[in-house]
């Protein structure tokens, strides 16, 4: 994040010690002024009793972060004026009061989502695959964490308690501003084109995070390419299942639930006539599933099973060249997005 302090603060004698700690940040690369910043800055009494080194460092760090198109675009405004527990300005600025900013800063940014493990570890596996290897350093920097939200019923609460607390005063007295702190990330979860089962709770999550990203598919399982599929079980019958799930269209691949499958709620390999007469199955998804070819419904109806996750997660998994290639341009364009979001608030 990028840092700036307010001219009257900046000059205020005070505030001096709490600027020394702010050095500590800035060798630690968590944080930085801006480059525009540092004529400012060396003008002020604070910085003319520092000694060379300080001075240096800030030069630095300043002008190497003002070669990434990305960093620094979440701005940090110190302000004595601030309320206590800040305030936030605008979509990347938060303004915080000087006793408030080293805790603020010393926390990083979160990724909210529902289960830290494995969607985090999803997170992390696409971006080895599309080589946003800078994503992943900062990770291992501290710079941004996962939040286990734990499951969609919560992830609500778990992205306003940053910002309220626990038992928050119902006229917000103890609220700090902590809502470009997160970002929240979440499975589809729809059935068919059209089907959105989410809109209520990005609605509820939107007021307390800086964005939310839900999913252009309908799992993250569903990311998986055809190569990295394909390594996780070398069985002719498993490969002739990822050919039949790879031969359906865009849509139908979109919204098939990878480790249920096609099953129903008695029956987990249904026959399609079983499936196609099943009450609990709604005529969008009989629409959508129904033309099937007959020889790769047998194939598909149990799905890949419960532990195909593992991929993301287990480290004899990792991504090689081929899945970066295999991974489809939509998938690559979604997530660029989200990489490069996640990496601008950082």
């Amino acid at each position: 994040m990028r840092i700036a302090i307010e001219a009257n603060t900046l000059a205020d004698e005070r505030w001096f010690p709490i600027f020394d700690l702010l050095l500590l940040h800035l060798e630690d690369r968590r944080h930085a002024f801006s480059a525009a910043d540092i004529e400012h800055l060396f003008g002020s009494e604070w910085l003319t009793r520092k000694g060379r080194q300080d001075r240096e460092l800030i030069t630095l760090i300043a002008t190497a972060r003002s070669h990434d198109r990305l960093a620094d675009k979440n701005v940090v405004r110190i302000d004595a004026s601030a309320p206590r527990g800040g305030r936030v300005d605008d979509d990347f600025t938060t303004t915080l009061h000087p006793q408030d900013c080293l805790s603020f800063l010393a926390q990083p940014f979160s990724v909210i989502v529902e289960n830290e493990w494995f969607d985090g570890a999803f997170i992390l596996w696409m971006a080895r695959a599309l080589k946003r290897d800078a994503l992943i350093s900062a990770y291992r920097a501290n710079r941004f964490v996962f939040r286990h939200g734990g499951g969609k019923g919560s992830l609500e609460r778990s992205a306003s308690v940053l910002s309220r607390g626990v038992w928050p005063a119902p006229n917000g007295r103890h609220s700090r501003a902590m809502r470009l702190w997160a970002c929240a990330v979440l499975d589809n979860d729809a059935k068919y084109p059209g089907h959105v089962p989410n809109a209520d709770l990005i609605s509820g999550l939107a007021p307390w995070v800086a964005f939310v990203h839900e999913l252009a598919r309908r799992s993250i399982e569903s990311y998986i390419p055809h190569t990295a599929l394909s390594r996780y079980d070398r069985s002719g019958s498993f490969k002739d299942r990822v050919d039949a799930l790879f031969r359906l269209t865009p849509d139908q691949r979109r919204h098939y639930h990878m480790k249920n499958g096609l099953r129903l709620k008695e029956d987990a390999n249904p026959s399609i006539a079983a499936y196609m007469g099943a009450p609990e199955i709604t005529p969008q998804e009989k629409a959508l599933f129904g033309p099937i070819p007959a020889p790769d419904w047998p194939r598909l109806a149990s799905g890949f099973g419960k532990k195909l996750s593992v991929i993301y997660t287990d480290i004899e998994h990792r991504p090689i060249a081929a899945d970066a290639s295999a991974i489809e341009d939509g998938d690559k364009a979604e997530f660029g997005c989200l990489l490069d979001a996640i990496y601008e608030r950082i």
